[in-house]
């Protein structure tokens, strides 16, 4: 093995548990969201965009270093 797909193959698998730790840390945000009263409003079309942008990048950096581990 080669030094640069070593450091390609480190770099995705530390991506990819920085990801799944952002995942695990907004799911329990929301869990005690749901459950504290006083937590802030937001319209439906905020909460629904501001949802898409977080699915859709945390998707892509999944599939981001998922690839840089399995491609190299």
């Amino acid at each position: 093995m080669d030094i640069p797909k070593i450091l390609i193959n480190i770099t995705g698998f530390i991506l990819l548990i920085w990801t799944i730790r952002s995942i695990y840390i907004h799911i329990k945000e929301r869990k005690q969201q749901k459950s504290d009263s006083r937590a802030e409003e937001q319209s439906v079309s905020e909460q629904i965009l501001n949802n898409i942008l977080l699915y859709l990048w945390l998707a892509f950096m999944i599939v981001f270093s998922t690839g840089m581990i399995l491609n190299n």
